[in-house]
């Protein structure tokens, strides 16, 4: 139960009534609401087991419902309310919901859920039109600030045309052989992803091109709902001039901390870039808390604030997960957002050396945030564990052709072992080209100079362990195949274990690989 201000002034005191001067006669079938809650500033219903119908007759609205028990009769409840007593009558999709006066200065919530918005519309039309002082107000305030909004940003469009760009990239990269549910990350990186070693060694342009490369299908469709979802709201609140502002500086610092975090990772995505979006939504309604509608700020507050910590949370939870770049981009977009935001009343007309600081300032702001980023990074660029973690990476890409060519050689490796002329085959295969490929990713990874317990390390083992159970199922396959044992039931489990453990060995060995390359 609510309490409301115990003084009646009303913006509307009459019932909505037809052409004969009477309230219109009208039976819907309805849900009652119970089992309220507040949730996002707003009293919900969690249940709507109640039903039954309304009739609108005369001054009054009856509601007659009944509950189903098992085992049992059902539990009826009729209420008959009074046009006088209702309040603040609202519509929202399918639900209806009003203020019943409870007492003096004490109002109730009622929540009917109709069939269809159709009826919600014709439900609300006919019960009182009447409102308190402090509903009437929150909704003076509520539509003079969306009209703030809507006079400084008429149209959305810069949100759209993200989307558009980013969508386009991954369909033109898909149809040249990218990949749609699973990206591959060397094609990914030929068309501008944030790999730590080519980015570092001058090309910086992947801070920027990064923010438009998705590593798939499902990372994309969550990267563009999120920015539909929040990007339009920044829109609105900064302009559309100061949201591509926003949006480019956030997605650059987001690579750039993700290369601080990550230097021999290829990181690509527009999270970074959303989560600066979301980062000014949070700092614009922080600077306006006072003048933004209460229902207004809660909801939008709290829901930026939940996706963040949520967000946040499933990326320390799931390898893989960029978390520097989604610090890096919040951070940005946060800070960026407290200087450029526009005041909420239209600015008068201002001379041009005001102008000139307008701009200015938040462009020297986030050129020092930029610089202050890149100096850090050039900085700890010089540590010897950073030096291998990008070395390492670039080996890694080096491998990846061989290790592709490698694997499609094993799939053609011959299967008939049935003859003496076979068996010699497969053998010599295995021999003059399966074992040597193998045997060359082995030490290509064997020789790379890492320091022992650093990631890059415990990956390099990995790797390795999965050639060395390759090198040895080959070498035993090609011996058995010599000896005319491939049939030997002692020597096929022998041979099958090792399978196994190669089996295995990769699933580890890629697993490890995924998350530094995706």
């Amino acid at each position: 139960m609510n309490r409301i201000e115990p003084g009646w002034g009303f913006a509307d005191t009459n019932a909505h009534e037809n052409i004969d001067g009477q309230a219109a006669d009208l039976l819907l079938p309805i849900a009652l609401g119970s089992r309220f809650s507040k949730s996002w500033g707003e009293i919900r219903a969690r249940s709507f087991e109640a039903k039954g119908s309304v009739q609108l007759s005369g001054t009054s609205l009856a509601i007659r419902t009944s509950v189903s028990r098992l085992l049992d009769s059902a539990i009826r409840n009729d209420l008959t309310l009074r046009f006088e007593d209702i309040y603040n009558v609202r519509v929202r999709k399918r639900l209806v919901r009003f203020d019943l006066v409870n007492g003096p200065g004490e109002l109730e919530p009622v929540i009917l859920r109709t069939q269809d918005h159709e009826d919600a519309v014709l439900l609300a039309a006919s019960l009182p039109a009447q409102t308190t002082r402090t509903y009437a107000t929150e909704q003076r305030v509520e539509s003079l600030f969306l009209g703030q909004m809507k006079q400084r940003t008429p149209f959305v469009w810069v949100t759209w045309v993200i989307v558009a760009i980013t969508s386009l990239v991954f369909i033109v990269m898909a149809a040249n052989g990218a990949g749609v549910m699973r990206v591959n990350p060397v094609v990914a990186i030929a068309w501008g992803s944030n790999f730590g070693p080519y980015t570092q060694d001058g090309q910086w342009w992947r801070l920027l091109t990064a923010v438009f490369i998705h590593f798939g299908l499902v990372h994309i469709v969550f990267n563009m709902l999120a920015l539909v979802q929040f990007g339009r709201l920044a829109e609105r609140f900064y302009g559309s001039g100061r949201f591509i502002a926003i949006y480019l500086f956030a997605g650059i610092a987001a690579s750039m901390m993700s290369l601080l975090m990550h230097p021999g990772f290829n990181c690509a995505g527009a999270s970074g870039a959303i989560f600066g979006v979301i980062g000014a939504v949070l700092a614009y309604l922080l600077l306006h808390r006072q003048a933004t509608p209460r229902g207004f700020y809660v909801k939008h507050f709290r829901l930026a604030a939940w996706f963040t910590v949520y967000a946040l949370i499933n990326g320390l939870t799931h390898p893989g997960v960029d978390n520097g770049a989604h610090v890096g981009g919040l951070l940005g977009g946060f800070l960026f957002g407290l200087v450029i935001a526009p005041p909420l009343e239209p600015a008068s007309p201002r001379s041009v050396v005001a102008r000139a600081m307008a701009i200015g300032a938040p462009a020297v702001l986030a050129g020092g945030f930029l610089v202050s980023l890149a100096a850090v990074l050039a900085m700890l660029d010089r540590l010897p564990e950073r030096q291998e973690s990008m070395q390492f990476s670039e080996l890694i890409l080096k491998a990846s052709e061989l290790d592709r060519r490698a694997v499609a050689d094993l799939k053609t490796m011959p299967r008939d072992h049935s003859t003496p002329q076979a068996r010699a085959a497969l053998a010599e295969r295995i021999r003059s080209t399966l074992l040597p490929e193998w045997r060359q990713l082995d030490t290509m990874f064997a020789t790379a100079r890492l320091t022992p317990d650093t990631p890059s390390a415990r990956t390099r083992l990995k790797i390795l362990t999965y050639y060395d159970d390759m090198s040895q199922e080959l070498e035993l396959t090609a011996m058995l195949a010599e000896q005319n044992l491939l049939s030997d039931p002692a020597s096929k489990a022998a041979l099958q274990r090792l399978i196994d453990e190669a089996r295995r060995a990769r699933v580890e060995a890629t697993k490890t690989l995924r998350q530094r390359m995706q």
